[in-house]
């Protein structure tokens, strides 16, 4: 029963009409199974894409962190290596004037040893003059005021470290001028040949440290640090050790002569020391008579020429031979003291009183003062020069 129920069931189906699919339908299905392929195509490409970026992400991050740490290692050699003060030639400097960088920091110092050597070696301006037992020179006339002065070195320095250094240098202030000392100085190093060796700068502080040589054809060097700060420009805020030696100076001496006919009589006189030998003699040939006289050490000749008029005596000959040999005058004072006296102007300020004014060059306009005596000559005032 069973089985005859199966078979008529499968002959019914089998025979029923319509078995085949609709062509509508395998059109959908089509569409479908097309679109769905397409789309798992689509999505393993933008895989395929993903994956490599992804890849390469990974990549140049690892570099980076490697980059870094190498750096870190690297800069940390290079520290250790400036704290050991290895010599080595410093890059080239941008030329940009900015406050975070020097700008050829060699020629920094080169300049600033330029004006300090300028200020201590200032020709000056007239002849020398004595103070205190040492020759001195007058400033020249842009830096005759220690205000000038640091004015020029504050182009290099700053005003504290010029200040220093003008203070550290044997100036004086003679007759309102500002002077120093009548010497001539010369660099123990080259200054202007100097190596820049490291830099360590920040916007407004800098840290240079430069190799100097100590002499032309030296192979020693200097190495020395300075700071430098950023004041309209970069300049130098210690005193610098700039040393020097002293060069002696070769000066013409004062040509000193007599005329002729002093030359005669300066000679009776020194034969037969009496003032009548000085009867009818310029005030100005007295006076060169007495310089000579001076010069070749006779002080018979030179007391013999003071005033004898009562009240101008200061001293009597026996105490004039008394006055230490020292005490008298070298040469050269003596001829710094009345050098120029040849060209002076005899000045007449009363019947008994008149100066010969000149000018010596080192101390200005003197004054060489006479006394007439009461014969109606002219003869020496004691202390003829103050």
């Amino acid at each position: 029963m069973n089985e005859k129920f199966n078979d008529d069931l499968l002959q019914s189906l089998k025979n029923r009409p319509g078995l085949s699919p609709r062509e509508e339908f395998k059109r959908e299905l089509k569409t479908k199974l097309f679109e769905e392929t397409n789309s798992q195509k689509k999505s393993r490409r933008k895989m395929g894409r993903l994956v490599p970026n992804v890849l390469a992400v990974i990549f140049i991050l690892a570099g980076v962190f490697l980059t870094f740490e190498l750096i870190g290692v690297g800069g940390d050699d290079q520290n250790a290596s400036l704290e050991q003060e290895s010599i080595k030639q410093v890059e080239p400097i941008s030329q940009d004037q900015e406050p975070t960088e020097l700008n050829a920091p060699e020629k920094l110092i080169g300049k600033a040893f330029t004006r300090y050597d300028h200020i201590i070696n200032d020709e000056g301006a007239g002849e020398p003059f004595i103070y205190e037992g040492e020759s001195y020179r007058y400033m020249s006339e842009g830096l005759d005021s220690k205000e000038k002065v640091i004015r020029y070195l504050s182009q290099s320095f700053t005003r504290d470290a010029a200040e220093k250094m003008i203070g550290d240098h044997p100036f004086i202030v003679f007759k309102g001028k500002l002077a120093q000392p009548d010497v001539s100085y010369e660099a123990d190093y080259l200054w202007t040949a100097t190596t820049v060796i490291k830099v360590r700068t920040s916007e407004m502080m800098s840290d240079v440290t430069y190799e100097i040589p100590v002499s032309v054809g030296s192979r020693r060097e200097n190495i020395q640090s300075f700071r430098l700060v950023y004041e309209d420009g970069w300049k130098f805020s210690v005193v610098m050790p700039f040393s020097f030696s002293k060069v002696e100076k070769e000066r013409k001496e004062w040509n000193f002569s007599l005329t002729p006919e002093e030359e005669n009589v300066y000679r009776e006189f020194s034969k037969d020391p009496t003032e009548e030998h000085l009867h009818g003699l310029s005030p100005v040939s007295i006076a060169k008579i007495y310089v000579k006289a001076s010069l070749d050490e006779r002080h018979d000749l030179v007391y013999e020429m003071y005033t004898d008029r009562p009240n101008y005596i200061q001293w009597t000959k026996g105490e004039d031979e008394k006055i230490p040999h020292a005490d008298r005058g070298t040469e050269g004072s003596i001829l710094r003291v009345f050098k120029g006296i040849e060209n002076g102007e005899f000045i007449q300020k009363s019947d008994v009183e008149g100066y010969i004014r000149y000018d010596n060059g080192g101390e200005g306009v003197s004054g060489f003062r006479m006394v007439k005596d009461e014969d109606g000559y002219w003869s020496v005032a004691f202390m003829p020069t103050q």
